[in-house]
């Protein structure tokens, strides 16, 4: 099943930061093969904004997901095609926070060897 329109959403999360928190994010897009999670996130305490999913009669499953750390790094997690085996991650933070957020990719990274 092909999404006829893919992260249509992102857009308008980060202008609903912006508007919100009046912050204009950096973006860093983790190339790598993480098996990080929507389901894993949430068990880590990560706050859902956001979420794209579709419920089948064997499970849920998520499209896109945009999470906020309690550092205020989000975290944005999307497929195109529900057959995706993972998920592109995005993170986005204030330029200031530029090496806060890749200590934060560092363990983004030991979260998914440890789960």
């Amino acid at each position: 099943m092909e999404r006829k329109e893919f992260f249509e959403k992102e857009g308008d999360i980060l202008k609903w930061i912006y508007e919100q928190e009046g912050m204009l994010l950096s973006k860093c897009v983790v190339d790598g093969k993480l098996n990080i999670t929507p389901e894993l996130l949430l068990t880590k305490n990560f706050l859902l904004i956001y979420s794209d999913s579709v419920i089948f009669d064997n499970g849920f499953l998520y499209y896109d997901a945009f999470f906020k750390n309690k550092s205020d790094l989000y975290i944005y997690l999307s497929k195109k095609d529900i057959r995706d085996s993972e998920y592109k991650i995005t993170i986005y933070f204030e330029p200031k926070n530029i090496e806060e957020t890749k200590f934060f990719i560092k363990n983004l990274m030991k979260l998914k060897d440890g789960n």
